[in-house]
């Protein structure tokens, strides 16, 4: 066994090539059998449907290390299956980032049917205590359409992995995941693990806007027990991915990322915020406050008579962009989207440029909405060539009337870039870009094989480079991801935007679970938490009008402060019809947007804390959640019930004495600071925003 160091982790590599993170020597000399001979090798690989390749003597042998800088690079071969393996691992802000590259090194065809992206194996492992007799809490994040960010704990004998017998060949499964280009439908793609007996937590996650799958697993029934995790977005279960590799060339896989810290469940989140923060493209530290025209706002159904009062309110309240979200667009037939031209019906005498002219004379910055992938059957392009969208089986993949654009063609590239231009040279520089349907299996016809995984794997690929391009062809260009709220908010997509759409949901005592669990997967900064004053019934559209009754509800302002709460713990985004806000809640949105631009630079130096845990959506109770920074603490504090709450909140953990700088409500909040307690009273559905120096 050789230990090599990545920056301050330690990796024990064993003699077949077998590795763990060994930070502590918790292994030191120990050689259980799986280190050596039938070893599992740090990922798997399947060739033809058969069983994973394991490590041996003979067969799929180990032939060595290479480390340069940072990185280390693990060698395998295997020479009657004709196959060549290079292991990177790389410490990136102290999170090990793995990535394997299988080379065909025969001269004939070789059927892959599997190859993960990363094995990690002894979770929970100690020398003086099986796994499956100690504390240990497993993690998942579950999703869907405006119910985005919803973790869950589960015991590991509760997802159905505990030994039962004495049999070494004993194995058990748990597997989660999500089939099409929706990558975060179903789940994140998270697990995080808590050894609450040792106090170490073990987390994995994995990337890319297509389907993936993360199997927990046990085996070695109770004489070697082990509970293992494994990532992997290439592998038959996983919407039919196979891939003929010819001689010569190579694979890659998508990225898994995996560490142990020691804590619990915030230390994993703080060790992957930090990660995601500096594996971003942009550093994020200037938090745009945006107002965004369509939730409980115009509904898609804005016109430059009810844009122009909403561009001067959100001028007046301190905005920064304004963003023309969808209903700007038709197709050049008269209908529908992928032609992305302005409906001559909507923009008339006052067209987009003199929009954007107006938002301009206003001191803000020009956005607009697009859904780059998405076309319907009216679009040109479908007309020009069928190819230029996914087909799966000689069939435009989606619903009757709308399919998704083919990425690796370059007239489809060309021609979105063009109209992207037109909308630059307007003054156009915010780009919320949406992405509505998911692609199911995926896509056949755009690459050389017919695995519809592995045809979605390479479109998503291919959007990604064309995302790049937009930056390098658009100086100033700022693009925030968007997908039915957050259904495709994998890390690989979210790294290349500044800000991600956390939901679509339009009932506001829901968004503070929404928030809490969406900060949990990505940095604070880039989590945008909607913010809508005044909202406007998505039934009701563009027929909104205010009633005595509305207003009377409202007028305590206690539902608009409850919203900028919420907005005041991640990246602020404004919405509602705040053009017919009365004088009391306007003033508590003018307030909240002059606090949120003051504290907005401590936010991209914060972590995430939960001092009453994760919020379960719908559940009616107080829920807090905090920014912790090196000598400051802001902290959400809602009451989600139709009745009178109080909470006395154990703050010790994050301080030892806390000072209140200032607090945020719709009236004076009735609490008390004793130490490093925080003992607060707040009436039915209301919500204070607290700032402790500590």
């Amino acid at each position: 066994m050789k230990k090599y160091n990545l920056d301050g982790i330690d990796i024990a590599l064993y003699d077949n090539g077998k590795f763990v993170i060994d930070d502590e020597g918790i292994f030191g000399d120990y050689k259980p059998q799986t280190f050596y001979e039938g070893a599992r090798a740090n990922l798997s690989i399947v060739i033809d449907g058969h069983t994973p390749l394991i490590l041996t003597k003979e067969g799929f042998i180990f032939s060595g290390a290479e480390q340069y800088g940072n990185s280390l690079y693990l060698k395998y071969s295997h020479n009657d299956e004709g196959i060549a393996v290079t292991i990177k691992l790389e410490n990136v802000a102290g999170v090990i980032v793995q990535q394997n590259t299988i080379t065909n090194i025969s001269n004939k065809e070789i059927n892959l049917t599997g190859l993960s992206s990363a094995f990690l194996e002894y979770i929970g492992y100690s020398e003086n205590m099986p796994w499956y007799k100690k504390d240990i809490k497993i993690s998942l994040c579950h999703s869907k359409w405006q119910g985005e960010g919803q973790w869950r704990s589960y015991t590991p004998s509760d997802l159905g992995l505990y030994p039962s017998t004495d049999g070494e060949w004993e194995s058990e499964f748990y597997r989660f995941g999500t089939t099409g280009s929706w990558s975060t439908n179903d789940f994140y793609p998270i697990v995080i693990a808590e050894d609450k007996t040792d106090g170490k937590t073990w987390f994995m996650e994995t990337e890319g806007a297509h389907s993936w799958q993360i199997k927990l697993a046990c085996y070695g029934g109770y004489k070697s027990s082990k509970l293992a995790m494994e990532a992997s977005s290439c592998e038959e279960s996983v919407g039919n991915w196979h891939y003929v590799l010819k001689p010569g060339r190579e694979y890659i896989t998508e990225r898994a990322f995996y560490g142990v810290v020691e804590g619990g469940f915030e230390e994993a989140v703080k060790a992957l915020n930090d990660f995601k923060r500096a594996d971003s493209v942009f550093d994020c530290k200037n938090i745009p406050l945006v107002f965004n025209d369509y939730m409980d706002c115009l509904w898609n159904t804005q016109t430059p008579e009810l844009v122009l009062p909403l561009v001067d309110a959100a001028a007046e309240a301190g905005c920064e962009y304004f963003c023309i979200d969808g209903g700007w667009t038709c197709n050049k037939a008269g209908d529908g989207l992928g032609d992305w031209i302005p409906k001559p019906q909507n923009y008339k005498e006052k067209d987009l440029k003199y929009i954007a002219d107006r938002i301009k004379e206003k001191g803000m910055i020009p956005g607009i909405w697009f859904e780059f992938d998405a076309c319907f059957d009216s679009a040109e392009l479908i007309a020009e060539d069928i190819n230029n969208v996914l087909c799966r089986y000689g069939k435009p993949v989606g619903i009757p009337n709308r399919h998704f654009y083919n990425f690796k063609n370059k007239r489809v590239c060309d021609y979105l870039t063009e109209r992207v231009k037109a909308v630059y040279d307007m003054g156009y520089r915010y780009i919320k870009n949406d992405y509505n349907l998911s692609a199911g299996a995926g896509c056949t016809n755009n690459y050389d094989g017919d695995s519809p995984a592995e045809g979605l794997i390479e479109n998503t690929n291919a959007f990604y480079a064309f995302i790049d391009c937009l930056y390098k062809k658009f100086p100033g260009l700022v693009m925030e991801n968007c997908g039915s709220g957050a259904l495709r908010e994998d890390n690989k997509t979210l790294r290349r935007f500044s800000l991600q759409s956390t939901s679509d949901q339009e009932i506001y005592l829901n968004n503070p679970s929404i928030a809490m669990g969406s900060e949990a997967i990505m940095p604070p900064e880039k989590a945008g938490l909607w913010v809508y004053p005044y909202p406007a019934n998505g039934e009701v559209r563009e027929k909104f009008k205010l009633t005595e009754e509305y207003v009377k509800e409202r007028e305590d302002g206690k539902e608009t402060a409850f919203n900028i709460v919420t907005g005041l713990v991640g990246a602020m985004y404004l919405s509602g019809r705040i053009d017919l806000c009365d004088e009391k809640n306007f003033a508590l949105i003018k307030k909240g947007t002059e606090i949120f631009k003051e504290i907005r630079q401590y936010i991209p130096q914060s972590c995430p804390v939960y001092p009453t845990g994760m919020h379960r959506m719908n559940a009616e109770e107080i829920a807090s959640l905090g920014l912790l920074s090196e000598n400051r603490l802001m902290l959400a504090v809602w009451n989600t019930a139709s009745e009178e709450k109080e909470a006395h909140i154990d703050l010790s953990k994050y301080a030892d004495k806390l000072t209140v700088k200032r607090t945020y409500a719709y009236n004076d909040p009735e609490f008390n600071v004793s130490e490093t307690t925080l003992s607060v009273k707040l009436e039915d559905k209301s919500a204070v925003w607290f700032e402790f120096v500590i």
